[in-house]
């Protein structure tokens, strides 16, 4: 294959990304970023910029570094369509051609950011997805619980405890003076509480410290311009990881996580969601056999909070799965024992793709 074969490969391949995430940020009320990727997918100029990032998330990748530019500096006429930024946006339907002209201006930064920068999507509400799964396991497991989470972003799930809740018709769980309350619907489930949480460690390829203006504002660029509400809950949601003690290690978690593990008691359980479904198939391999072998001596909780395609392996052993099924992002809320070199899963229940509502396995 010649180097220009090569080049109009990944552009097709990047291009195919693209008409992916029309519809995906479609379902997900991203319909700014769904314009942006209508358009650029056949737009050679603008699926070159995004090539330098992250390839599995390269349209999130580059339009999050804009939106974060625009942060910084909402001067220009495209920040007009962000309703992050302006309270009376303009609509998608004409944004593009000021995308274009907003990117040739900033390419060089823009490059830097899809160098430096990962997609570390975070949003408060996707607690609401995690405290039935933490009830179950710090029942089993006893309190105080310890956690370690591989793909921490900011931190603000392993600060879950630190906020109240209104799911279901148990009425309020946490403290009626918790800086943020999170409502949205829990069909079956068990009984909820706030489980008492000792140490938390976070992993990530970057952290973020959420004491810096600069980083923060990278997290709120990572939320989708329309969502306004749940943006201001992030940062609100920061304002209390910044004053939780959480320890980050920086880089790969397949690196970090034996040390990690190792400076964390019992009861330990390791978490993540929205996360490895980034990685390759074999790194998701090996941080299975990884608790496996950790079991050994110690009996792990893991939560996974994932799209469908990452058990495939589990579900469907020697299965072939094809490029369209991995393409899903509906998943589950799977809990993963692993005890004595041996591994359990049990499917819990299954969120929407906004985390509001989550129905329990075998709810009426």
């Amino acid at each position: 294959m010649t180097a220009a074969s090569l080049d109009d490969a990944r552009l097709e391949e990047a291009a195919a990304g693209f008409r992916a995430h029309e519809e995906i940020f479609r379902r997900m009320r991203a319909s700014l970023f769904s314009e942006f990727s209508r358009q650029a997918a056949e737009d050679t100029e603008m699926l070159a910029l995004a090539l330098g990032g992250m390839d599995a998330a390269a349209p999130a990748h580059l339009f999050s570094a804009v939106h974060y530019l625009l942060l910084r500096d909402p001067g220009d006429p495209l920040a007009r369509h962000f309703a992050t930024i302006d309270p009376d946006p303009l609509p998608p339907e004409g944004a593009y051609p000021k995308l274009v002209s907003f990117c040739r201006a900033h390419r060089d930064e823009l490059r830097e950011l899809l160098e430096t920068r990962t997609v570390q999507t975070t949003y408060a509400e996707r607690c609401r997805a995690l405290l039935a799964p933490m009830c179950v396991v710090a029942r089993e497991a006893g309190e105080p619980l310890n956690l370690v989470e591989i793909g921490c972003s900011g931190g603000v799930l392993l600060a879950f405890d630190k906020f109240a809740y209104k799911l279901n018709d148990q009425g309020l769980v946490g403290s009626p003076d918790a800086p943020l309350l999170l409502e949205g619907e829990l069909h079956g489930g068990p009984e909820l509480f706030i489980p008492e949480i000792g140490k938390r460690t976070g992993i990530d390829l970057h952290t973020i410290d959420v004491s810096s203006e600069d980083e923060r504002r990278w997290l709120l660029a990572l939320c989708f311009p329309e969502l306004r509400d749940e943006q201001e809950r992030l940062a609100k949601a920061l304002d209390v990881v910044a004053q939780t003690d959480i320890r980050l290690m920086e880089g790969d978690a397949l690196v970090h996580l034996p040390a990690a593990l190792a400076d964390t008691p019992d009861p330990i359980c390791v978490f993540h969601s929205a996360c490895i479904f980034y990685w390759p198939a074999e790194a998701r391999t090996k941080l299975h056999e990884m608790l496996l072998e950790a079991s050994r001596a110690r009996p792990i909780w893991r939560i996974a909070i994932e799209p469908a395609f990452v058990f495939d392996d589990w579900d469907n052993p020697g299965a072939d799965i094809s490029a369209d099924r991995r393409n899903l992002k509906i998943g589950g809320i799977s809990l993963i024992r692993y005890r004595d070199g041996k591994a359990e899963r049990q499917i819990l229940g299954w969120p929407n793709s906004d985390y509001g509502i989550v129905r329990w396995e075998n709810a009426e």
